[in-house]
Order: C-alpha cells, then structure tokens, then sequence
C-alpha cells in the first residue's frame, strides 16, 4: 500500500511524466549529495509506475516507451549534475535512446564529446552501480569512433575528423539516431552529425551498402530460427530501422524518432502513404512483443519463445486468443515490412 501511495502521489496514473516532470521531483526531494539512493529508489517507484500503466493498458506501447526514455534521460542528467560532469562532458544518445523510443531493461547507447576521461567514468559507474536500491542503467558508448578500440570521450574536432575522414557508412547511419543530452557542446555535435550522414545521403552507393550490412547482421546476429527471430530475422525490425534511416539520409530528413521519420518521408513522397503505414502497423507489432517479452521475462531479447506454451502466454499478454494468432500477426507484420524493403534493397 505504501509502495502504491508513492507510486500515484502527486499525479493521475492515467497521465504521463516526461522529463522534465522527474527532474522537477528529483531536484524537490532529492538534495544530498553524494548519495544516489534516493534516485535508486525513485527509479524503481516510477518504472513500476510505467509497468501499470502498460498492464493496465492506460497506455500505448509508443508511449510507455517514450516514458521508459524520459526516466532514464532524466535519472542520467540527474545524476551527471550531482556529480558534477555535466559542464565538462556532453552526452550524447543514440539508438532507440536517442529516439526515445527504449523498451524494459535496455542499456542506454551513449556517446561522450569532451576531455575528461575520468568524468565519463564516474557517470557510468554511478548509473550501473546497483544496491539495494537498484540500479539506474547501463551506459554503452561502443558506437563510438573506432568502437571498443577507440577512447571513452574524445573532443568534438576527434568527432569531426573522424566522421569526415574514416567512419564507415554504418556508424554514420547511427547518426540518424542522435540526440544530446547534457552537456555544453550538444547544439554543435548535432550541427556535426546532419552534415555528416546528410553528405552520406548524397552516395550512389548508398542503398547498396545499407542493404549489404543488413544482411551482414542477418547472418552475424541471427538466433538461429529466421521465424522466431523478429528483430535481425526476415522483414524483421532491423529491416524496417535501416530502410528508414537511408531514406531520411537520402532525403534529408533528421527525426531520431521511427513513427515521426516514417510521417516526414511520407509527407515528403520519397515514401510511399500505404508503404508507411504498414511498415508502422508491422514494426509497431514487433516492438509490442518485444516490450511483452521484456516485461514478463526481465531481460533483453527480441526473439520469440520456441515452446508453444510459452508462444500461446505471450498471444495471451498481447491481447490474442492463440499462439497460431501470435504466428499469423508476426508473419502478416514482418511480410509487410518485407515487402516494402525489396523495393529499395536487393537481397
């Protein structure tokens, strides 16, 4: 009861809180410094928060998914101003973190722009470190310039040479998914990054080589099962993600966001409206079991359970009456997503 009492204090379950509203209430309650605890434990208060309103349906998945982001970007400006990093280091997000878009128990895809190593440190120390309290999140800066092999934080003219010297069209692809965070040079890195894969978009090779790296992570990334595999498999998430972000890259379009690209390249023609809609049903479909999957089970994964019991528990979570349901919607979603990829990309 006390748990319930914190968790709908203050505000309707019915409403969400972005950003801002949980740096609002950290900054009210939470004023000791050096001891993340309270943010711990305010962490876990408003994602079981989120989880109610996902089970009890009082929201859609878009959205428990851009309330899942707001609590993490917040718990991580948060934090990097109670350490005191948030003047030296810049953070970047990327991937679905950039996009707002992350689901349960996801790692957060950072870059760090500045020159003190040891600032980044303690920030992703302090947001993995887990008490009894919980832990924040864990910050993965692997997409940065030379990936594992290449320094933590690196000044933004390291960024720019690199960008504009050796990265490899895949990383600058990533870039379509950037956003800033924290931290004093974030308007200038994103003036960086649109001219970056904006000149990527200008390359006759383009579709070529975004189609052959999709493939690569089909084969490198698979499960094992191109059916039960929604994410890396056959029309699967990774499909619709790298269809999009070349045509933004082609056309100029920066909107970290899938639905909101999917809106602005249909606007613009470059997508067709009935292409853009069935790429949103399908991959909206996929996310959902993935979010499902992630719910019930407590870690990543976007592969569907080969025991049909199990198939037939996720059908019911997902509001279907059967696991041969379940099998008839992922294929109907992953055949539409399919079918619009062939026509950019040879496979």
């Amino acid at each position: 009861p006390q748990l319930l009492e914190e968790i709908t204090r203050g505000e309707a379950l019915d409403q969400p809180l972005s950003t801002a509203d949980h740096l609002r209430r950290l900054e009210a309650r939470y004023l000791r410094p050096g001891d993340l605890d309270p943010v711990r434990s305010y962490r876990q208060n408003r994602l079981l928060r989120i989880l109610l309103r996902d089970i009890l349906e009082l929201a859609p998945a878009e959205t428990i998914f851009t309330e899942l982001s707001a609590l993490a970007e917040a718990c991580l400006i948060f934090v990097g101003r109670s350490l005191g990093t948030e003047n030296e280091l810049t953070v970047i997000a990327l991937g679905k973190f950039g996009g707002s878009e992350i689901s349960y128990g996801a790692d957060l895809d950072v870059l760090f722009i500045g020159e003190n190593v040891r600032a980044a440190q303690k920030l992703m120390s302090a947001m993995a470190q887990s008490t009894a309290e919980g832990a924040l999140a864990t910050l993965d800066p692997r997409l940065r310039p030379d990936g594992e092999k290449g320094p933590v934080v690196a000044p933004i003219e390291s960024y720019s040479a690199y960008y504009d010297g050796r990265a490899q069209l895949w990383e600058v692809q990533a870039l379509t998914r950037a956003r800033a965070i924290a931290g004093p040079v974030g308007p200038q890195f994103m003036e960086l990054v649109q001219r970056v894969w904006r000149g990527a978009g200008k390359r006759p090779d383009l579709f070529d080589q975004v189609g052959a790296m999709a493939g690569r992570v089909r084969r490198e990334r698979s499960s094992g099962s191109d059916f039960l595999d929604f994410k890396t498999g056959t029309g699967g998430m990774i499909e619709a993600e790298f269809l999009v972000q070349a045509l933004q890259m082609q056309a100029n379009i920066y909107n970290p966001k899938m639905t909101g690209a999917l809106a602005q390249l249909a606007q613009t023609g470059l997508l067709a409206a009935s292409a853009a809609q069935e790429i949103e049903r399908g991959y909206a479909f996929l996310r959902r079991c993935e979010s499902v999957l992630r719910r019930a089970n407590h870690k990543s994964g976007s592969v569907l359970p080969a025991e049909p019991d199990e198939q037939r528990k996720l059908a019911i979570r997902l509001g279907l009456d059967s696991a041969d349901a379940l099998a008839s919607r992922a294929i109907e979603s992953r055949d539409a997503i399919h079918r619009v990829f062939i026509q950019y990309f040879s496979v």
